[in-house]
């Protein structure tokens, strides 16, 4: 088993936390995404994520607790869950959880969305 160093971005007022362990098989992003540049922003954790992939846990998990995000980091996420689909295609378990507020209509939709546009199961899980 490859021992990762784990990848930790620190929030700032329109990125979120991302933080990437790939010796637990846990990647989470927490916050508002508005970066200016999506692809520029989630490009160390797409980085992280294409070498975890070679040699993954049995299990990964993957919390998404956005309060917000633009269609652009929405489709950088879908990028990056892209390769955790190719896992899910060999048999590994992944684990994708949607985290929202329990009224936030907003971003159940976009959960919605975002859940349609992957082949992964999604778990909706309420917050209050």
């Amino acid at each position: 088993m490859s021992n990762m160093d784990k990848l930790i971005i620190e929030s700032r007022i329109d990125t979120p936390k991302v933080v990437a362990d790939g010796n637990t098989g846990l990647f989470e992003i927490t916050g508002k995404s508005l970066p200016e540049d999506a692809f520029e922003f989630y490009k160390p954790l797409e980085r992280y994520v294409q070498g975890y992939i070679k040699q993954p846990q049995p299990k990964t998990t993957i919390n998404l607790k956005l309060e917000y995000l633009n269609s652009s980091s929405s489709k950088k996420l879908l990028d990056v869950i892209g390769y955790f689909e190719q896992l899910s295609k060999h048999g590994y378990e992944i684990e994708l959880n949607w985290y929202h507020h329990d009224e936030d209509q907003d971003m159940i939709d976009e959960g919605t969305e975002f859940a349609n546009m992957t082949s992964l199961r999604v778990n909706f899980i309420a917050e209050h």
